[in-house]
């Protein structure tokens, strides 16, 4: 987990902290801390430098002082424009000589500590009190860093709060040194000679760093560490929870769906990180179900920071084979899981530099299928059906047929003044007409049988003198028999019995 003491005061980041993020670098590819740095605006967070200079005589030793000041002057170049710095010297008294933005001209902030170091005494309790001062003004930044330089021992002169190395007024400041409620807060001991009050720093602010006596010409050196500490604060305080985050699955909604053979889902692969980039390889797809395989591309899938991704997923299901019941269906329910590790080319710098406890996670968890495949055989059913609808109809037609057999010999026709006429049969259906006839209006000829597979048939014969259907008279009449219609005689003259015409296959003119 990222360090507690990184929270809220990030969340005054401008948006362009987002926005500029660069797109993720190839997997496995690890980036710079300064290239971390850029991508997270660190710039964009001010920090609080408060830097306690010793100027009692004894710094102009060797030339102590002016050491002091050009490695001061590098450190100062190197803050962000809007870093707060206050430079506190202290000798016979503490004093204020800076309280402001470290701006772009670190000369300038230079020229503000005196010339030659003039104090006679060493009042490091008072340094100490005026740096809690500075620190707990409303308007402090939350990421903070002290620095005590001094080549003495605590010194003070007669008069000051702080006479000794201990007693009621050091315990005040210790008490109002923890009450300080900062997001991150680090202090350094910087002495300058072998032996010094530098330790009494560690009284006010917990785990003050006490770095190691050096050469004064290395001073620049040792300043570097208070800068990559703040550095890395900043960074932290950006990162929030960040580093905490992983990546989601999110199943498509057609994942509850799944039919026999092939389905290829887009399952989203979704960045729940805002700063950082992650990239997810070693991707394994499983089911619980050995019917049902899967299978997902190799390779790494990269993610900015709140970015998506989409993961084609195969899945192929062997629904069994085919049943008897038209209408028979499988159904099944797959567990179905998306693994792979998550990791960032920023992981380095997030662990050895930030000393975040990197390990994002691949969430998400399985999500269940629903399996369902028709494995009837409907197909064949519903040819069987059209089939036996066919012979339905066939039959139904051919019965029709043999109760209707084809019309044979003539049939004589006389009228009211004993005129006759012959009218040739043919076909199944013959038209009684003028021009066949000479008689007026219209009629029709058919053969019918009683039932099918019956020997006799009978003509059945429909007439009307003025052609109209409401006059039209009907009635049958066997072979030989006479039957009288609209004033005609009709009479039946088979030259042959129909029955054995129609099995000969006689046709003629019908409609």
């Amino acid at each position: 987990m990222i360090r507690r003491t990184a929270a809220a005061a990030a969340a005054a980041l401008t948006a362009a902290a987002v926005v500029c993020l660069p797109v993720a670098p190839a997997a496995g590819a690890p980036v710079s801390s300064d290239e971390v740095y850029a991508a997270l605006g660190v710039n964009q967070v001010a920090a609080d430098y408060v830097v306690l200079v010793d100027v009692s005589r004894s710094m102009r030793d060797g030339g102590r002082y002016e050491q002091v000041r050009r490695a001061l002057r590098s450190f100062l170049a190197a803050l962000a424009p809007d870093d707060r710095v206050a430079l506190v010297t202290f000798a016979d008294s503490a004093r204020v000589v800076h309280d402001g933005p470290a701006g772009r001209a670190p000369d300038q902030l230079v020229a503000k500590l005196p010339r030659s170091a003039d104090g006679r005494y060493t009042d490091i309790g008072a340094a100490v009190e005026t740096s809690l001062r500075l620190l707990a003004r409303g308007d402090a930044p939350q990421i903070a860093t002290v620095v005590l330089l001094t080549d003495g021992r605590h010194d003070p002169p007669v008069g000051s709060a702080y006479p000794f190395e201990q007693g009621y007024a050091w315990n005040e400041l210790t008490r109002a040194g923890r009450s300080l409620t900062k997001t991150s807060l680090t202090a350094y001991a910087v002495p300058l000679t072998g032996s010094t009050g530098a330790p009494l720093l560690a009284r006010v602010y917990p785990g003050t760093r006490l770095l190691a006596p050096t050469a004064i010409d290395r001073l620049g050196d040792q300043l570097e560490q208070p800068k990559a500490s703040a550095r890395a604060a900043k960074a932290r305080s950006v990162l929030g929870d960040d580093a905490s985050r992983g990546v989601q699955v999110v199943w498509p909604a057609d994942a509850g769906r799944l039919g026999a053979g092939r389905t290829r889902l887009e399952v989203q692969l979704r960045s729940t990180s805002t700063r950082v980039p992650l990239v997810v390889d070693h991707l394994v797809v499983r089911s619980d179900r050995p019917d049902v395989r899967l299978s997902v591309p190799d390779g790494p899938v990269e993610l900015p920071a709140g970015g998506t991704a989409v993961v084609p997923v195969t899945v192929e299901w062997d629904a069994g084979p085919r049943r008897v019941a038209p209408l028979a269906r499988v159904t099944a329910d797959a567990a179905l899981t998306l693994d792979g590790e998550v990791d960032s080319p920023w992981a380095g710098v997030l662990t050895d530099e930030l000393g975040v406890d990197f390990a994002p996670r691949l969430d998400g968890g399985p999500t269940r299928g629903s399996l369902s495949a028709q494995r009837g055989s409907i197909g064949w059913w519903a040819l069987g059906a059209v089939l036996l609808a066919a012979m339905a109809v066939a039959g139904w037609w051919g019965r029709g047929r043999r109760r209707q057999p084809a019309l044979a010999g003539t049939l004589r026709l006389r009228d009211a003044s004993g005129a006759e006429r012959d009218l040739v049969l043919s076909g199944r259906r013959t038209a009684i007409t003028a021009d066949s006839t000479g008689l007026p209006g219209y009629g029709e000829v058919t053969a019918r049988r009683s039932s099918v597979g019956a020997s006799e048939v009978r003509l059945v014969i429909g007439y009307s003198r003025d052609g109209s259907a409401a006059a039209r008279e009907v009635g049958t009449c066997g072979p030989d028999e006479t039957v009288e219609l609209g004033g005609v005689g009709f009479t039946w003259r088979s030259t042959a019995p129909v029955a054995s015409a129609a099995r000969s296959g006689l046709t003629g003119p019908s409609r």
